[in-house]
């Protein structure tokens, strides 16, 4: 149906909505798990799970980040779509 009108750089309202709501929930959870650091009074065993933690964090950021950027690159790939068609929409 509408789907044959879409160029192949353009995405459907439903591939970005999920990109949204996952850079959302992915940085939500980054804020989240350094809230929860309990103190486990043993200083080594509470250093490997403060690093853990700390690297869980930034994976959240980096995959939040990278979906951003998904999204940013769909949204540049419907503006030039667009206006590709407008330019050279009467020449074949």
């Amino acid at each position: 149906m509408s789907e044959g009108n879409r160029g192949p750089g353009v995405a459907d309202p439903a591939t970005l909505r999920a990109l949204t709501t996952s850079r959302a929930a992915a940085r939500s959870m980054s804020d989240e798990l350094l809230t929860h650091l309990p103190d486990l009074g043993d200083l080594p065993t509470q250093r490997a799970l403060d690093a853990w933690v700390e690297q869980a964090a930034d994976t959240l950021r980096a995959l939040s980040e990278a979906l951003e950027e998904r999204l940013l690159d769909l949204g540049s790939a419907a503006a030039h779509d667009s206006s590709g068609r407008a330019r050279h929409g009467g020449h074949a």
